[in-house]
């Protein structure tokens, strides 16, 4: 630190020999505040005078809080809308795609986005064709991108990460289509995970989106409300509802106990939107899901 910035930092390596037990009372703070925002020793708060300085001499001593010591540092200068992870609108972005623009789901642990993409097929009316790519795949994927570009559907090729081979001869599918007339509202989707030898071409022709899992239990809770744009009608609505933020409540907590590894789970499990949305539906059709008017689940005991 000395050599980084001689005019600050010029000296601490004797002051901290010399007042030892004070430094080390702060590289062992926890309550009532961690380093990141205690005060440090002697004159050294007063030398430090702006977050940056002190963030090196964090960086020096406890790597393992340079994480929080950043994000204090933007929220302070920015906005704390610039540290939270806000949820991608898929509505938006389906508005402003194009037929002739594939659209590729970068897939990361505990995010699946067929059912969001099936949401968005329904609401506009359109038939959604799912398929999940693999060996022997290929003419099926020909088939399907054939009809979906004269009648105006959604095709969805999933897990395009275990067919890599495929992704050549799905190019040239996908440029002898473009080739001819295709329906407006033709749209051809693609998830995959990260992989090394995914085609570079595909990518960069390709609009692509990356949703990664909300952190903490508010981003997680406004999550899983802000894919909503109503609740299912049922013949109980109350208590429905408070069903529902029970069951998000609860996945919200099931997925944060996921950073504490063996601690949390013994065994890992992604715990994704699919798990919820099940789970939904369940408590819809127990509380008497009604279609039409009219109730489905007759059985349910009215009480």
């Amino acid at each position: 630190m000395e050599k980084i910035i001689p005019e600050t930092f010029t000296g601490i390596s004797n002051a901290i020999s010399l007042n030892n037990k004070e430094w080390l009372r702060w590289f062992l703070s926890v309550h009532p505040s961690p380093p990141e925002t205690a005060q440090l020793p002697g004159e050294w708060e007063t030398k430090c005078d702006d977050k940056l300085k002190k963030m090196i001499v964090l960086r020096c001593f406890r790597t393992d809080r340079v994480n929080f010591a950043i994000r204090n540092y933007v929220e302070f200068f920015m906005k704390k809308e610039f540290i939270e992870n806000r949820p991608t609108i898929l509505k938006d972005i389906f508005d402003e795609s194009k037929n002739s623009e594939p659209i590729i789901f970068v897939l990361s642990a505990g995010v699946d986005p067929t059912a969001a993409i099936k949401k968005q097929a329904d609401e506009r009316g359109l038939v959604l064709e799912p398929l999940s790519m693999g060996k022997g795949q290929s003419e099926k994927a020909k088939q399907l991108l054939a009809a979906g570009a004269q009648e105006g559907n959604w095709i969805f090729l999933a897990n395009c990460h275990l067919s890599i081979s495929l992704l050549p001869e799905l190019e040239n599918i996908i440029d002898g289509i473009f080739k001819t007339e295709v329906n407006p509202e033709f749209r051809l989707i693609l998830s995959a995970a990260p992989h090394p030898e995914f085609s570079i071409s595909l990518l960069q022709r390709s609009l692509k989106i990356t949703q990664e899992p909300p952190k903490g239990i508010k981003s997680n809770m406004l999550k899983v409300y802000g894919a909503k744009s109503e609740f299912t009608t049922v013949d109980q609505d109350r208590s429905f509802r408070k069903a529902v933020f029970g069951l998000a409540w609860f996945h919200t907590l099931v997925i944060e106990r996921k950073k504490f590894r063996t601690l949390g789970w013994n065994v890992k499990y992604t715990f994704n939107e699919s798990d919820y949305s099940v789970c939904e539906d369940l408590i819809a059709n127990y509380l008497g899901r009604t279609e039409e008017g009219k109730v489905i689940d007759e059985t349910y005991d009215k009480k």
